[in-house]
């Protein structure tokens, strides 16, 4: 309280007096300046006596550690130090407590009462205000072991690392990275390239690549895992299949098991109905803060950039995880309150193919066959109300009149699901959306009627090579 007094008024001298007991009251006394208020014109004109140069204005410091201080404490602390016979100029009344409006109330009138001029009533806040200024702070680190002023410089020098790694990665990606390859290392790690050196690097790698997708104001995002997956909005469950991992990285552009492995996976889920089809992701959030080094132009095994990050655990060099659903390449769906159900198999067998049908078209009309030859998404499976096609079954393949692939040959596709709904519902549906079968009027020519039973054909297109394939 001496250090933090010396700073408040003009003194003339300040005496700790309670140190070694015996202080009537006070704690620290302390004399402030008077000025004789002269000046060279009057000086010889007063009669006045010259003040002392040691006088001035007594005050008074008591100082007390109690946490919890009432009205009724303030007035006993009050009335045991200060004398109204002889009052000091000024008081100050010192704790680390939290004084409460009524007790700032009763300490203005008990001091008034004892004719003090001027008085401060100090608790924890001012108390605390007090020690976090510039000024004091060689007091807070004296006496706490705490500087302000150094937290800051650290935390100046923290943020002009972090300008400087944003920097350089946005350089490096650019504000709209397109699965920018970047290698994660971890700054422990001291056996880079040799995987053989942890008996656990398969679960725990101290460096992977990975493919950035995104940046973010406090660092950036990139893709840990992609699986086919399922998703049905209406009875709210989901399943993925964890047997492939979709994330593209180099170094498994040689590995034709992987290739042929993502082929039978997705062949399984191309069965699925198209608007169940989605794709289960997860992104790593990586911070500029966590990241040591840039290496911009990485090595022989890796010529991309690597980034050395702080590992932290199983986390790895991720901050956080995000779980989500991509459902038309372009929404996106969290998972939360979603049931997983089993919809894949542990297992895959090759691609399947059923009858191919050399002896028979599809016939289209104009406006479908235009948006076949666009390749437009909006073409994506074939509407009969007639059952003209009835003998086709998912995994069967017919070719499509008036059609031509690359080859020069009739473009071919492969039925992926056969399902049948009602005219009647699309009706229904037509009142909210007006929209709603159209497609299908499209494509059978006339409009839809109630009684109508219409058969859904959802197809991919496929090559003779393929064929040949399998």
């Amino acid at each position: 309280m001496r250090e933090l007094a010396y700073d408040f008024k003009d003194w003339q001298s300040i005496e700790a007096t309670g140190r070694a007991g015996g202080d009537d009251g006070f704690d620290i006394r302390a004399y402030e300046r008077i000025s004789d208020g002269t000046s060279e014109s009057d000086e010889y004109d007063s009669d006045e006596e010259t003040p002392h140069p040691m006088d001035g204005r007594v005050w008074m410091f008591q100082c007390k550690r109690e946490k919890e201080i009432g009205p009724a404490r303030v007035a006993s602390i009050i009335s045991e130090g200060v004398d109204p016979n002889i009052p000091p100029y000024g008081y100050i009344l010192a704790a680390p407590a939290n004084f409460s409006k009524t007790s700032h109330d009763k300490f203005r009138e008990e001091l008034r009462k004892r004719g003090v001029m001027e008085f401060y009533l100090w608790g924890r806040a001012a108390l605390e205000d007090m020690l976090h200024q510039p000024k004091n702070d060689h007091i807070l680190f004296t006496f706490f072991g705490i500087s302000l002023v150094s937290r800051r410089r650290t935390r100046v020098a923290g943020i002009r690392a972090v300008v400087s790694v944003k920097n350089k990665l946005q350089k490096l990606f650019g504000e709209h990275p397109h699965l920018q390859p970047v290698l994660l290392r971890d700054t422990n790690d001291i056996h880079y390239p040799y995987e053989e050196e942890y008996k656990d690097f398969k679960k725990r790698p101290r460096w992977k690549e990975y493919p950035v997708i995104e940046m973010h104001p406090l660092g950036f995002f990139v893709q840990i895992r992609k699986h086919f997956a399922f998703h049905d909005p209406v009875k709210k469950e989901y399943d993925y299949s964890d047997v492939v991992n979709l994330v593209h990285r180099q170094a498994d552009d040689d590995r034709k098991e992987i290739h042929d492995l993502r082929e039978r996976v997705e062949d399984f889920w191309e069965f699925f109905r198209k608007s169940t089809r989605a794709m289960f992701i997860v992104d790593g959030f990586v911070r500029f803060d966590s990241i040591a080094v840039i290496d911009s132009e990485g090595d022989s095994l890796h010529k991309f950039p690597h980034l050395y990050v702080d590992f932290q655990g199983n986390r790895g060099s991720f901050r956080s995880f995000y779980e989500y659903l991509e459902i038309n390449k372009n929404y996106h769906k969290s998972v939360e309150g979603l049931q997983r159900t089993n919809r894949f198999p542990r297992t895959f067998s090759k691609p399947r193919v059923g009858i191919i049908h050399r002896d028979k078209t599809l016939q289209l009309n104009d406006r479908a066959l235009a948006l076949l030859k666009k390749g437009s998404d909006w073409m994506d499976a074939i509407y009969d109300c007639e059952d003209r096609y009835q003998f086709l079954t998912p995994s069967d393949v017919i070719g499509v009149d008036k059609t031509a692939d690359m080859d020069g040959g009739t473009t071919l596709i492969k039925i992926t699901n056969k399902r049948q709904e009602n005219g009647k519902d699309y009706l229904e549906r037509r009142q909210v959306d007006p929209m709603a079968g159209r497609g299908i009027e499209e494509q059978i020519g006339r409009e839809l009627v109630p009684n109508d039973t219409i058969t859904i054909y959802e197809f991919k297109l496929v090559y003779e090579w393929q064929l040949e394939k399998t």
